[in-house]
């Protein structure tokens, strides 16, 4: 795999009153502790917030989704080869799956949740769909559906990438003690790592250092939510727009 291949998403603004945050990053990045960190912030400045994740359940359930991520070693590009238990893996027929699911998602879920003027917070997104498909195939192959796609996808108001070594990623996943959730082998843990980290950086996500305490990880990342103009002005900021609220101590401590 080449990083080179990467390609920035054409992804669609949006004009609705709620804002967009997606998190994504390898296993044990930590994104589900900061989304709920993040969530409980903006709660307690009154937003109404909603909490979300890609791929829904309709794919997560599908079998051979859960061959591609449970084999995540055995690598493959369109009508690759089989995987660990003998099933071939389609990396185009799986993403064309997620991409489906994730326009079925902004429809029903996202959108609507934006139009009430929501807070959504999206763990995971298309950048995961393009870190994940292009460790497991030549990203080359996918970018033309990708772009096609992307077109009807919301461009978040900030999107955050967790950036952590395939080191650490090994270490917390198997400190979660769940022998059906195991780290894949470092080979494949560093491809993964590398794809991720050129996914974030050709897109212009926020690349958060998550080798840091969470406690760091969350003020950071909380500097760039209420520097969005739509969250400052409805947490009563004052200033300019686009200025970093000043005052958000409770929000931090509380």
């Amino acid at each position: 795999m080449s990083d080179s291949v990467f390609e920035a998403l054409k992804l669609k603004p949006h004009d609705y009153p709620g804002v967009l945050v997606t998190l994504c990053g390898v296993d044990g990045a930590g994104k589900s502790s900061l989304m709920e960190r993040l969530e409980s912030a903006c709660k307690r400045a009154g937003l109404n917030c909603v909490t979300t994740f890609t791929p829904t359940g309709r794919i997560r359930k599908d079998a051979v989704f859960r061959d591609m991520v449970d084999s995540h070693w055995h690598t493959s590009s369109s009508g690759g080869g089989p995987d660990g238990n003998g099933r071939r893996v389609d990396m185009l027929g799986i993403l064309l799956s997620i991409m489906g699911d994730l326009v079925q998602h902004m429809t029903d879920t996202v959108i609507p949740a934006l139009q009430r003027g929501d807070v959504v917070f999206c763990d995971r997104y298309v950048f995961t769909s393009q870190a994940e498909i292009g460790t497991r195939s030549d990203p080359a192959e996918t970018a033309p559906v990708l772009q096609g796609i992307a077109g009807h996808l919301l461009r978040p108001d900030v999107a955050f990438g967790l950036n952590v070594s395939g080191a650490t990623s090994h270490r917390r996943v198997r400190a979660r003690n769940n022998e059906n959730d195991q780290p894949p082998p470092m080979s494949f843990l560093m491809r993964q790592v590398a794809a991720y980290r050129a996914v974030f950086e050709v897109n212009g996500v926020v690349a958060l250092d998550a080798e840091r305490s969470i406690d760091e990880t969350f003020r950071t990342a909380l500097s760039h939510v209420v520097a969005i103009e739509r969250v400052a002005r409805r947490w009563g900021y004052q200033g300019e727009p686009g200025t970093v609220i000043a005052d958000y101590r409770l929000a931090l401590n509380g």
